[in-house]
């Protein structure tokens, strides 16, 4: 997910705001302290902030 948000050039804090989650909550799914569970809308969002598509997106928030 990382590498997306990069690309874009969006900060960690833009995509927590747009998902309407904490800092905090955004942080931990990055490192894979808990694990997101996004609704409809906020993967359109995701999408939208990470100007990609949904099959662009990886399967976990954490990559290893």
């Amino acid at each position: 997910m990382e590498v997306l948000r990069m690309k874009a050039g969006v900060t960690q804090e833009a995509v927590s705001e747009a998902l309407g989650v904490t800092d905090h909550s955004y942080r931990n799914w990055v490192k894979g302290r808990s694990e997101a569970r996004l609704t409809i809308r906020q993967v359109k969002a995701l999408c939208a902030i990470l100007k990609c598509e949904l099959k662009d997106l990886p399967d976990d928030f954490f990559e290893q």
